[in-house]
């Protein structure tokens, strides 16, 4: 399993992810990617999930739930329904294939800017057995008081029970959050905190299903709201990942970290020409389109 929290601020949206991917037998693997992002025309959302962490040749579903929604430019709530049809279809398979029993649970999480509205959406999956019905849910979450706000706080995976026992760590958190909606602290102040959250779990799950490392990702409802803008981190531990790794992007329909891997030799070469007083180098259009040519444009919900 694993350890997915949201948390929704009036200004920005926070997912935390541990990173462990584990296996019956042998040693888990500690460098998972259990979390997306998805902009669409009037929305922007953050997904993290707890469950099937990769499949037996490898797939991990962040990949596959990007390949799903690449060529479809649609809203954000029309997106998510896609996906969760999807996830309907080809997640039970592979959750049929674990040996754990009680790992055959499949949880998303989807903090969410609906336009100027902030959201919380979940998609939930529960397999009982071969042959026997699931449980299946795709949910937006309304608060049950008479206030109507949207609950803040989402939970999931095997670290979930460890965090309602002990609530006290909720309203530091979304003072901290607070905080950072009103320019009073910085990104990574908040995400340091969520990431020693994230520790503290791992230290306390006596079953060792939450890992020590995790990501934190974040997005603002006003992208220029923020110096720093939107964006996440990789933590070994508690300490903050050197560099630049990736998470899946979607943007109205476009799958984006492929396409910046086509630029990259591109814009490197001009760089390396021009730090080395060479002569100036052009972008070579044609072969950057040739290039683009060759990349999936259209949806793929087989998830392998």
């Amino acid at each position: 399993m694993t350890l997915i929290v949201s948390a929704n601020g009036r200004e920005s949206i926070w997912l935390l992810a541990d990173r462990r991917l584990s296996y019956k037998g042998r040693d888990p693997k500690n460098d998972g990617r259990k979390v997306m992002t998805l902009e669409t025309p009037d929305g922007v959302a953050i997904l993290g999930y707890a469950g099937l962490g990769a499949t037996a040749l490898g797939t991990e579903p962040a990949d596959w739930m990007s390949a799903v929604l690449r060529g479809r430019n649609l809203h954000l709530e029309q997106s998510l329904g896609v996906l969760a049809k999807a996830m309907k279809k080809q997640i039970p398979p592979h959750l049929l294939k674990l040996q754990n029993q009680e790992a055959r649970v499949h949880n998303v999480l989807i903090p969410a800017f609906l336009e100027d509205s902030v959201k919380l959406y979940t998609i939930d999956l529960i397999l009982k057995g071969k042959g026997e019905p699931f449980d299946f849910h795709f949910i937006q979450h309304v608060s049950s008081s008479r206030s109507g706000k949207m609950p803040r706080i989402g939970i999931g995976g095997s670290g979930r029970l460890f965090l309602l026992k002990d609530q006290s760590w909720v309203r530091p958190l979304l003072r901290l959050i607070s905080a950072y909606d009103r320019g009073k602290v910085s990104a990574g102040l908040v995400a340091d905190h969520l990431a020693s959250l994230n520790f503290k779990v791992h230290k306390g799950v006596f079953d060792q299903s939450v890992g020590s490392n995790c990501i934190v990702t974040w997005r603002n409802k006003k992208p220029d709201s923020h110096k720093e803008g939107s964006g996440h981190h990789f933590y070994t531990e508690e300490k903050r990942n050197p560099g630049s790794e990736t998470i899946p992007q979607i943007a109205n329909g476009i799958e984006i970290n492929p396409l910046v891997g086509v630029m990259e030799p591109f814009v490197s070469k001009i760089f390396e020409a021009m730090s080395s007083g060479g002569p100036k180098k052009e972008l070579n259009k044609d072969e950057i389109n040739k290039a683009l040519a060759r990349l999936p444009s259209k949806p793929d919900e087989n998830l392998r």
